[in-house]
């Protein structure tokens, strides 16, 4: 199994909520409205450095891990040039 946490542009959520979905991945959590600073600039909701980010997390197969990458790739060469969106996949073990 796999942790899949996905940063997107506040505007793109709805997009990659049912990106997931389509996927036939129910369970995921959002922490909307992220800050912060990256290769596409920084986003701290402020009148200088205007929106912000969402993080979506959730736990997958590899099977769906990879289609779900594969996806999240295609959506990515659509956005415009100072969108950013990154994912990263970390190993998960299940503790409860």
């Amino acid at each position: 199994m796999k942790l899949l946490m996905v940063i997107c542009p506040e505007g793109r959520r709805d997009q990659v909520t049912a990106m997931v979905e389509k996927h036939g991945i129910r369970s995921f959590t959002e922490l909307p409205q992220v800050i912060g600073s990256g290769v596409t600039g920084k986003r701290f909701g402020t009148h200088v450095w205007p929106g912000k980010s969402v993080l979506m997390f959730t736990i997958v197969t590899d099977e769906k891990k990879d289609k779900l990458v594969a996806a999240l790739r295609e959506c990515q060469k659509n956005l415009f040039p100072d969108e950013g969106m990154k994912a990263f996949v970390l190993p998960a073990e299940e503790a409860l």
